[in-house]
Parts: C-alpha cells; structure tokens; sequence
C-alpha cells in the first residue's frame, strides 16, 4: 500500500536523523540529557523547550500514536518530556517545524470540531479520524519517531517510565548491562593472568 510506503520511508529517514544527531551530541551530551529529562518527568517538571500547550497538544498525539490499553502508552511512558529535552538539544534544529506542523496540523480543528479548539480536546474517536489523513504526512512522521523513540529508548533519555516500553516487548532490562569481562581480550586479566605482550 503506497501510505504505508510512504510511513515506512518517513520513519527510516527520520530514524536516520535521530541517530546522526545522537552521534553528534556525544555520550556525555546524551547521558547528561537523559539525567535531567529523566529528573524533569519523573518530578513532573515544566518543560523547558516546549511550552505547556505544545507539550499538551504533542503528548495527546503520542497517546493516540501508542495508545493505553491494558498495557501502559506513550502518555503513561512519559514521551512528552523525552520531546521536550530531544526538540531543545540533539534535535533542536527541529523546533521551528515542529512548532509550525503543529499549528498548521490543527489550524481547521475549530472549523471542523464545533466547541473545540485544539487536538487534545477531542475525544479519541475524533482524534483518530483527524489523525488518519495526516498519516505520511512529514509533521505527523516526525511526531512518530519522536513518540516510538521516547517509548522504547533508555530510561535516561526522559521516555520509557518505568521501562514500560521494554516491558511490553519482553525485554529485561537488567540484560543491557555488562559486567567485566567484557570479552575475550580482558577475560585472561580478569583471572589475574599476566598479560603475554
């Protein structure tokens, strides 16, 4: 199907750009961002990059991107603030269009929606329907990976509250720690063999 096509192409880009930017900030940058996103969200912060009203109108999107059911989404994972730190550091030459799909994404909500004056005042079923044609679309593209990212990254980068993006998965998240020997060409060390060079 061409829009999945277009979804799957979107999000490989995109995927492509996170990492670059990842690379670019260095470990230091990346664990110093994660630390303080983490500290934002699991305090309940305000943002620092994102105003309330953007963050409002981008968590009810992630929410419909990764909805609750009987497991957690990406409201309950906290995204939002792995947003908040991305759009204001690695990703920050991002912002200006994410602040303007999002006004443009929503610019016809009233008209459309009597009483309603932003996404995050719909009901689901309304956000669903408003979501479905903007789906491919570069803003909503963008939103995704953002929204799978802050789901299923480390914990240390703001999203994934209490790993519940691992959890869904099945992935342990103790077994993405290494103890040493990290392999074969510390293990005669860590016996306390002399080292033969």
């Amino acid at each position: 199907m061409d829009g999945d096509g277009l979804t799957r192409r979107g999000f490989v880009q995109g995927s492509g750009a996170v990492a670059a930017a990842f690379a670019r900030l260095g470990a230091a940058g990346v664990l110093a961002l994660g630390q303080a996103a983490c500290r934002a969200r699991d305090e309940g912060a305000a943002f620092t990059t994102l105003t309330a009203a953007e963050a409002r109108e981008l968590e009810a999107i992630a929410a419909r991107i990764l909805p609750a059911t009987d497991t957690p989404g990406a409201r309950e994972a906290g995204v939002a603030w792995f947003m908040d730190r991305a759009l204001g550091s690695f990703m920050q030459s991002n912002l200006p269009f994410v602040r303007q799909g999002l006004r443009a994404f929503q610019e016809a909500i009233p008209a459309t929606y009597p009483g309603a004056r932003a996404f995050s005042d719909l009901d689901e079923a309304d956000q669903d329907a408003w979501l479905a044609p903007h789906e491919g679309q570069p803003f909503f593209e963008l939103v995704r990976l953002l929204t799978v990212a802050g789901f299923l990254g480390m914990t240390s980068y703001g999203g994934n509250r209490d790993h519940v993006g691992w959890t869904l998965l099945g992935i342990d998240p103790a077994a993405h720690t290494h103890t040493h020997p990290f392999g074969w060409y510390d293990a005669r060390a860590a016996r306390g063999e002399p080292d033969d060079a």
